[in-house]
C-alpha cells in the first residue's frame, strides 16, 4: 500500500511539474492526431482525404502570455476524387514555427509558418507533377489542462501551390473583389483542418 501511494505521489508531481511553464523555461510536447485536407480550386470534383499527423513540438516560454515553439511532424496531405475512391496521397515532413499568445489560463491563440517536404505522392499525381517544398500559414486555437494534456485545432492555408500546372478541373474559387487579382485563379493550394493531441514536458 505505502509503495502503491508512493507511486502516486511520485506521478503527481511528474504531471504538476510537466505542466509548470514558466517564463523563461523550455517544454517539450509530442503531439499526434488527424488531417482533414484538400487543395483550393477543386470543390466540384474533390472532396478532404483523412490522414495522420504525429510529431512533436519544442517550445520556449518569453512572458506569462507569450511563447515560441518549432516542431517537426510527418503529415499525410491531399485529396479524394469525389466519383470514385481513389486518393491523391501526399505525405510531407513539416516544420512548423509557431508564435503562442497566452490569452486566458491555458487558452492560446497561435499562428506563423510552415516549412513543407514532400516524402511521397501516390494517386493520378507522382512527385514529378508537383512541387516539393510546400509554404503555408498555420493558425491555430489550444487548450493546455493544468496537468500537461493539450488540445488542438489548427487551419493550415498553402502559400505555394501542389501542382506544376493546373488540371482542367481547377476552378476559381476567388471572391469577385480578389479574384480581380493577377494569377489568383492559377493558384492551387492546400488547405488542411487539423486536430491534434499533446502532452507538454518541461525541460
Amino acid at each position: 500500500m505505502k509503495k502503491l501511494m508512493m507511486i502516486a505521489v511520485m506521478l503527481t508531481a511528474t504531471l504538476t511539474m510537466s505542466a509548470q511553464m514558466e517564463e523563461g523555461t523550455w517544454s517539450l510536447m509530442p503531439k499526434v492526431g488527424f488531417n482533414a485536407a484538400d487543395i483550393s480550386g477543386g470543390k466540384d470534383v474533390l472532396d478532404n482525404r483523412y490522414g495522420l499527423v504525429a510529431g512533436f513540438e519544442l517550445e520556449y516560454k518569453v512572458a506569462d502570455w507569450f511563447g515560441v515553439s518549432a516542431g517537426a511532424f510527418y503529415e499525410q496531405e491531399g485529396w479524394k476524387v469525389k466519383e470514385g475512391d481513389k486518393n491523391q496521397e501526399n505525405d510531407y515532413i513539416t516544420v512548423p514555427v509557431m508564435a503562442k499568445f497566452y490569452v486566458w489560463k491555458g487558452l492560446s491563440l497561435n499562428t506563423g509558418f510552415q516549412a513543407g517536404f514532400m516524402t511521397k505522392a501516390k494517386g493520378d499525381y507522382d512527385k514529378s507533377d508537383m512541387n516539393k517544398f510546400e509554404l503555408s500559414v498555420p493558425a491555430s486555437i489550444s487548450y493546455e489542462f493544468p496537468f500537461g494534456l493539450n488540445l488542438e485545432i489548427r487551419y493550415n492555408v498553402g502559400v505555394t501551390d501542389v501542382l506544376k500546372n493546373n488540371p482542367q478541373w481547377m476552378k476559381n474559387e476567388a471572391p469577385q473583389w480578389l479574384s480581380k487579382w493577377r494569377g489568383y485563379e492559377e493558384k492551387n493550394n492546400t488547405r488542411i483542418l487539423q486536430f491534434t493531441v499533446g502532452y507538454k514536458f518541461a525541460l
